[in-house]
């Protein structure tokens, strides 16, 4: 994270034309939550055994027609298990030069981001749920309104995993990350969180994780969960 941030910062002083530190920065941006993904399907790869997290397109929803996703188990049929993870929090860069010098806060987006996650996870489980009653395959539970739709929600597949890294300004920025990772607990099967920060007020992207992250949220639990949830998944 130190590396691919202290490199969108050094954008803002690049010998560049503005476009071209414009395209810079998104590629860095992006590049940093590519990453994050891809360390994340490797680990559960890894210990699982399941071989690749698949890439599925045209994956349908009860809602919107398809969904094209990263991250999912099997490679075919019906959806068990989905990886979601995002990047949260930026330094100072070449597209954001009137932020405040420690940079874009972490929970500024994220409210966002879970509202997206809440209508993907309903409509995935609630489509999986279609399917599987249409089939004769499970029971009538009188769908997400027929009670608590948490406990609907987790009882559906595809499980849905939502992993969060995370770069924090402040202690209130922290506060809020975290009720928003909270929030998100209530519409996924787990949340797993990767928090850090700026050690000093000079020193933007030079980072010290954050070990004050509530222990339901701690990404290597939440890790080691998914593996298991994978591995079981796999032995059916």
């Amino acid at each position: 994270m130190e590396a691919f941030d202290g490199s969108v910062a050094a954008t803002a002083g690049a010998d560049l034309s503005d476009e071209a530190k414009s395209e810079l920065t998104a590629d860095l941006q992006n590049g940093k939550g590519d990453f994050f993904n891809d360390l994340l399907a490797v680990l559960l790869q890894n210990c699982s055994g399941i071989g690749a997290l698949a890439t599925r397109s045209r994956v349908p929803g009860l809602i919107v027609p398809v969904h094209n996703l990263d991250g999912a188990f099997p490679d075919e049929g019906p959806i068990r298990f989905l990886l979601e993870a995002k990047m949260f929090g930026t330094p100072k860069h070449a597209n954001n030069p009137k932020q405040k010098p420690d940079g874009r806060p972490g929970s500024a987006d994220i409210d966002k981001r879970v509202k997206e996650l809440a209508f993907k996870s309903i409509d995935l489980k609630g489509e999986y749920s279609r399917r599987r009653v249409a089939e004769g395959a499970g029971e009538r539970t009188g769908g997400a309104g027929g009670g608590d739709i948490t406990t609907w929600l987790r009882g559906i597949e595809p499980m849905i995993y939502f992993f969060i890294g995370i770069r924090v300004v402040n202690q209130a920025d922290f506060v809020r990350a975290m009720r928003w990772a909270s929030t998100a607990e209530q519409v996924v099967d787990a949340v797993g969180v990767f928090c850090f920060e700026p050690v000093a007020e000079d020193q933007f992207t030079t980072y010290r994780k954050r070990t004050d992250v509530p222990p339901s949220l701690q990404i290597e639990r939440v890790l080691y969960k998914a593996c298991t949830d994978l591995q079981a998944l796999a032995d059916r």
